[in-house]
């Protein structure tokens, strides 16, 4: 008997993840999907579902997220008012069409050209960033400038930052881009043609908000004409080495874009209403310091606080598993084989000679959890990684992704103004579920 629009909505409804375990038993997959278990088994084979073993007994779980998807796709099929709902779902159908990134099994391509190569190659993370928002490749040395800031800007993050316990640096960073497009309008930021200009600038603001990561916290000033990864990396490090400089390039423009996250789609909407750039970003930012974005650095990192040896990891990891949660870090939905640029990330850390018992710790922990759970790494623990082996302050991770991800904000804002028209969902009225 065919299914209503009514019945498909109460399935999807039943395999929200809200306030649900990320991962499901066999029998409770196979009722949200309505197959048999040989189907199941199926699609764990062709990688369109990821199970989770037991260590305990031959059970498998199920992750829930593929379940959602599974489900969106069935409904895509079925009709077009349930491929809009199912597009709005993390893996649905494709809702904006964008010639700025593609993902591939290979990881993000930027305009045709695969970022984890890009980083191999050299490319500084200004010719990334203006590959993305204009399309060209540059390849001589680019080096942005910061021609002023608002008069106490320095000052006033200074006594927010500097005032009792310190705020997350993502919002000191959300705090900046609201003070300096404070005085700005999208007429006056276009009407005098200095998109491209703000967006620089921006970035560069940013870049200075990571000294308040280091020992002694304060804002650091762009001067003159600098590379981001060099002004980055001595805001953070005292002496920095040259090769701890490149491998910060390196993470940004690996963290540069990536598709259509929530918070390039929360760019993209407050670019839709006629919102200048900095706003845009703001509003990029506050998603994306959400505990499944920006926030799963920081939950990955506290995972391994105070851990001192093996034992003490398994048991951190034992802990996770117990919860029937998505252990932080790790099986990013797009990528079921795993994400290619955590893998490039960690090789990165593990490059470096001199390797500090943080970074060991973290290297046992994620071996632990593909070798027991088949989990495989995402970009936030290869963050947290390269932060360890490179003795970067604390919460540095969760920083460089959200500075490099500013360069794809951007460009999707510019990308969507070009568009022309409001992003505006669609909801289809029923009772509450």
């Amino acid at each position: 008997m065919a299914r209503t629009p009514a019945r498909r909505r109460d399935l999807l409804r039943q395999a929200s993840p809200v306030a649900a375990p990320e991962y499901v038993s066999a029998s409770e997959a196979t009722r949200l999907l309505r197959i048999k278990p040989q189907t199941l088994y199926t699609y764990v084979s062709r990688g369109l579902i990821r199970s989770l073993a037991q260590p305990d007994d031959k059970r498998r779980l199920y992750y829930r997220e593929d379940i959602l998807n599974a489900l969106a796709r069935g409904a895509a099929r079925r009709g077009q008012s349930a491929l809009a709902e199912g597009a709005m779902r993390w893996g649905g159908q494709p809702v904006i069409d964008t010639a700025i990134t593609e993902i591939t099994p290979e990881g993000p391509r930027y305009r045709g050209r695969l970022a984890i190569e890009l980083a191999r190659e050299g490319c500084s993370f200004e010719a990334a960033a203006e590959l993305l928002w204009t399309g060209v490749l540059q390849h001589d040395p680019l080096r942005w400038r910061l021609h002023g800031l608002p008069a106490g800007f320095a000052a006033r993050l200074d006594a927010v930052a500097g005032g009792g316990e310190r705020p997350p640096v993502l919002r000191l960073f959300a705090l900046a881009a609201g003070m300096l497009g404070a005085g700005e309008t999208v007429r006056s930021e276009i009407g005098r043609g200095n998109t491209l200009s703000a967006a620089r600038e921006l970035i560069l603001v940013l870049g200075g908000c990571l000294g308040y990561l280091a020992r002694r916290p304060a804002f650091h000033v762009p001067k003159g004409s600098i590379r981001l990864a060099e002004f980055v990396a001595r805001a953070l490090l005292a002496r920095p080495s040259s090769d701890a400089i490149d491998a910060i390039e390196r993470a940004l423009v690996l963290c540069a874009d990536h598709e259509l996250s929530s918070s390039t789609f929360a760019a993209r909407v407050a670019a839709s209403t006629g919102v200048e750039l900095r706003a845009c970003v703001l509003a990029a930012l506050v998603t994306h310091s959400g505990a499944t974005l920006g926030g799963g650095c920081d939950i990955a990192e506290d995972l391994l606080r105070d851990a001192r040896t093996r034992a003490d990891v398994r048991q951190r990891l034992a802990g996770v598993e117990k919860t029937g949660q998505r252990v932080p870090g790790f099986n990013l939905p797009l990528y079921p084989k795993g994400d290619p640029r955590a893998r490039y990330l960690l090789q990165l850390a593990k490059s470096f000679a001199t390797q500090s018992a943080r970074a060991q710790l973290i290297y046992t922990f994620i071996e632990e959890a593909e070798e027991r759970l088949q989990l495989g790494p995402s970009i936030e623990v290869g963050l947290v990684a390269l932060s360890a082996a490179l003795n970067l302050p604390e919460r540095s991770a969760s920083a460089l992704w959200a500075l490099g991800r500013s360069a794809g904000w951007i460009a999707h804002v510019i990308e969507q103004r070009l568009a022309g028209f409001v992003l505006r969902p669609r909801a289809r009225y029923g009772s509450a579920a």
